[in-house]
């Protein structure tokens, strides 16, 4: 015992001359780039597949402080930040996890702002609460018309190039949603067409999703080579679009039906997302679209690696981004279907912007499979400050596939200003039929 006790202040004057020389880790600031020499500073900032990828050098970016003077906000705009006050204390969730008024019970007839302004960290439903303000921040920008277009990449480079037309028409959320004609209780109608190549030229997808928390979405296909539109399973939400690894549940970043998942909040802690640097630094452009509306136009710039002629990393690489620290909510989601395809999705939600980042799929064993990584940017308004659309120079949302070592990358392209990448336009419900379905496809 005598030895013990005189050993134990040598042991701790050791330890405590270890922790002294140990280098203190680095603080990331604006203009450093992050990859193979300094990719440990960023350790807990970034999930840990996707700080592997700066590791080996197959991602690099620069970092981008988006607080410094002259940035434009990535915050959401004023009237809805208003509206996200007047909210609180009004709604509730039930059993399920639908929004209800928490006056009555019932669902309210339409919401506009954040529904859930102040998150309490020891809230059980916190998360669920958190996964509502993600889709009410997004609906913010109404109906959408987007001609996208799906990269298929392996470690090669790109197997395949889809173009796809999508409209969007939106009963909630938007101030322009406001008694909007809605018979079917309707959340959204969603019509998306295949432009592009030729063999798929004409594939067609109606999509309805419905407020009613018991019912599930509905989903139609039309097929050039049958010449007739059928209607198809809500569960194949999950698998991969065409043959990609981008699913219908992924959307701008998670398009699941809130009632269909169990959502737990794990922390809120900083990490650094995927962000715009032409949306914040005040470089990128919209215009007014004939007709009503806000239209985006892209930069001319490479958004991945197999589109930039010097690139030696992963070609889905997001090249032309830049990453800030942000605030984080990190919420896991588990769905209630034992036949979805991923056992628990990890989430991570902007704590002030509620936009998402970065998406971590499991399958139920715990083995890593997908990972979705979405850009975030600013909002811009075209006239005077009327009006806002959350904009940007570029955009890119990245579907990794970890187990087959290939992603889907979706991009907006060609970057002309006749193409569409719009907001808050006038769409009419008779465009989100089967009728139209079929004269969609033709």
């Amino acid at each position: 015992m005598k030895t013990t006790q005189r050993l134990a202040p040598m042991v701790i004057l050791l330890l405590c001359t270890v922790v002294r020389m140990q280098p203190a880790r680095a603080e990331l600031k604006d203009g450093d780039v992050l990859g193979p020499s300094n990719w440990a500073e960023a350790k807990g900032l970034l999930p840990d597949e996707i700080l592997d990828h700066y590791r080996q050098g197959d991602y690099v970016n620069p970092i981008l402080d988006i607080t410094k003077p002259g940035a434009v906000s990535i915050q959401l705009p004023a009237d809805f930040q208003e509206a996200s006050r007047a909210n609180s204390g009004l709604y509730a969730l039930s059993p399920v996890g639908s929004i209800i008024e928490q006056r009555t019970g019932q669902q309210p007839p339409h919401v506009f702002g954040l529904p859930f302004p102040d998150i309490d960290p020891q809230d059980p439903q916190a998360g669920t609460k958190i996964v509502w303000n993600f889709f009410y921040s997004t609906w913010y920008g109404d109906n959408t018309h987007f001609l996208t277009e799906l990269v298929m990449l392996s470690r090669g480079g790109v197997d395949r190039r889809l173009s796809t037309d999508v409209y969007t028409l939106m009963y909630d959320g938007a101030s322009d949603a406001r008694g909007r004609a809605n018979p079917n209780n309707l959340l959204s109608q969603t019509m998306a067409r295949v432009v592009s190549p030729a063999d798929l030229n004409g594939t067609v997808s109606l999509t309805w999703r419905y407020r009613d928390p018991s019912k599930h979405d509905s989903l139609w296909t039309f097929v050039p080579g049958l010449r007739r539109a059928r209607q198809v399973s809500a569960l194949n939400r999950s698998d991969g679009f065409l043959g990609s690894d981008f699913s219908l549940d992924d959307g701008a970043f998670f398009d699941g039906k809130p009632e269909d998942f169990v959502f737990r909040l794990v922390e809120r802690r900083d990490q650094l997302v995927i962000m715009d640097p032409y949306s914040v630094r005040g470089e990128a452009e919209i215009m007014p679209v004939p007709g009503g509306g806000w239209r985006i136009v892209w930069k001319d710039v490479p958004r991945i690696g197999a589109d930039a002629p010097d690139w030696h990393g992963l070609p889905w690489a997001p090249v032309s981004a830049a990453l800030a620290r942000r605030p984080m909510w990190i919420v896991e989601a588990t769905p209630r279907d034992p036949n979805y395809l991923y056992g628990r999705i990890v989430l991570r939600f902007d704590a002030e912007t509620y936009q998402g980042s970065f998406a971590t799929k499991y399958d139920r064993a715990g083995t890593l499979m997908l990972s979705y990584q979405a850009g975030t940017g600013g909002y811009y308004s075209g006239d005077g400050g009327h009006t806002y659309i959350f904009a940007g120079g570029l955009a890119v949302r990245i579907s990794e596939n970890f187990l087959y070592k290939r992603a889907t990358v979706v991009l907006f392209p060609p970057r002309k200003r006749e193409n569409p990448a719009d907001y808050r336009i006038p769409l009419s419900a008779d465009m989100f039929n089967a009728d139209a379905l079929i004269r969609f496809g033709k």
